[in-house]
């Protein structure tokens, strides 16, 4: 269980990875699009390398509460829409106490990978609590207005206008990676890939 008391909290092991990739953007942004390059570039490489998302974590213990489908909830389909607000609600109650408790159970997951993909940064705590324990390089995926509305993108009050969307909006990130339909976008992966290993090789 994530809900822990304070002495239960101290005996979560941090994994111990050499990199991470924090990795944030707008719903239907393309996330875990640009996370599944990523991977694929360091795994042609040989670099051993995971993905995690803090929202699996958040979902996995949201499902145990309320007796759901915890695979459902993992899906973009209307099982996951109708529990949205309240998985949101919740969620922050829970940071509103401890801000890193889903950061810390999503690397929990990790085997033994050189690198580690956050797939799914929203607020400051989730970077502030990767920056000041690894090697972080943040990432921002952005693309245009209308092309996340083809991928099914619809503005939702209390969900697109929450902090779990608009937390990091004026965050200075160390990238920028534009994923915009129809381009190839591997050159500017393989520009991310370059400057890990130059980042590790530091290490």
């Amino acid at each position: 269980m994530l809900m822990q008391d304070k002495n239960d909290k101290k005996k979560i092991a941090v994994r111990m990875v050499k990199f991470v990739i924090a990795i944030s953007g707008k719903r239907k942004s393309g996330k875990d699009y640009c996370t599944n390059k990523l991977i694929k570039a360091f795994e042609k490489i040989q670099l051993p390398v995971s993905a995690v998302g803090i929202s699996h974590s958040l979902k996995e213990e949201y499902a145990k509460i309320h007796n759901l489908n915890f695979g459902e909830l993992l899906t973009d389909g209307p099982y996951k829409e109708q529990f949205r607000k309240d998985m949101i609600r919740w969620g922050e109650e829970v940071r509103n106490k401890d801000p890193s408790v889903f950061c810390r159970a999503a690397l929990l997951s990790v085997d033994d990978s050189d690198i580690v993909i956050v797939s799914d940064c929203r607020r400051m705590t989730d970077f502030e609590f990767f920056v000041s324990n690894y090697k972080t390089l943040t990432v921002r995926v952005e693309t245009i207005e209308d092309h996340r509305q083809q991928r099914g993108f619809r503005f939702v009050k209390g969900i697109d206008d929450a902090e779990s969307e608009c937390g990091l909006d004026d965050y200075k990130f160390d990238v920028v990676l534009k994923n915009i339909t129809g381009e190839n976008i591997d050159s500017r992966i393989e520009k991310i890939v370059e400057k890990v290993i130059y980042e590790i090789n530091k290490l």
